[in-house]
């Protein structure tokens, strides 16, 4: 049975650098690379249907290549609905991203273990886990800043701009009452 995989980054890179060897005009290039990529993706029975990109040359029309082609583009937005979405697409995610404060929570609580939401750690973890890591996350930070001396912790309780330093005064883009929110104290 005949089937495509997804090629991991390692894979990509090696198809690449073989379309780059094989191909001798600037014009054959695409072709090159996308028949060296279905060489490595297209599968029969589990197993890598093609030996090299050329083998796929050899066996294919360019209307072909370019369908298989469009397959694993599909399958790999289908494992990845992000890949390849045009700027605007990825300027609106961000708005929406912006007005989801429990997906920006969980997104810090990753990031400050160094894990991806795509590991299957991640994906196991619930809304209370998520609230639980946050809540020593705060506490930590808490217990930081006890440590201090009194004026020590006022400075560092100010906002201060991260490159230069210096104190600054939060501006309209400031809303307390989502600060309030995110930082567990509840609205108003």
């Amino acid at each position: 049975m005949t089937g495509l995989r997804l090629l991991t980054a390692w894979e990509l890179l090696a198809a690449r650098a073989e379309a780059e060897r094989a191909c001798d005009s600037a014009e054959s290039l695409g072709l090159w690379q996308n028949a060296c990529l279905l060489a490595r993706a297209v599968t029969r029975w589990g197993r890598r249907r093609f030996a090299s990109g050329a083998a796929v040359m050899q066996r294919w029309t360019p209307e072909q290549i370019e369908a298989q082609t469009l397959r694993y583009q599909a399958l790999a937005r289908r494992h990845d609905p992000h890949c390849g979405q045009p700027p605007e697409q990825t300027e609106a995610m961000m708005q929406r991203l912006r007005q989801m404060p429990e997906s920006r929570i969980q997104w810090r609580v990753l990031r400050a273990f160094g894990v991806l939401p795509s590991e299957p750690r991640a994906r196991r973890m619930t809304r209370g886990d998520y609230l639980y890591c946050v809540l020593h996350l705060l506490l930590d930070e808490d217990e930081r800043l006890a440590r201090l001396c009194p004026d020590c912790r006022r400075q560092a309780e100010e906002d201060h701009c991260p490159v230069c330093g210096k104190q600054w005064e939060a501006g309209s883009s400031f809303d307390p009452a989502r600060f309030d929110v995110l930082k567990g104290g509840g609205p108003g």
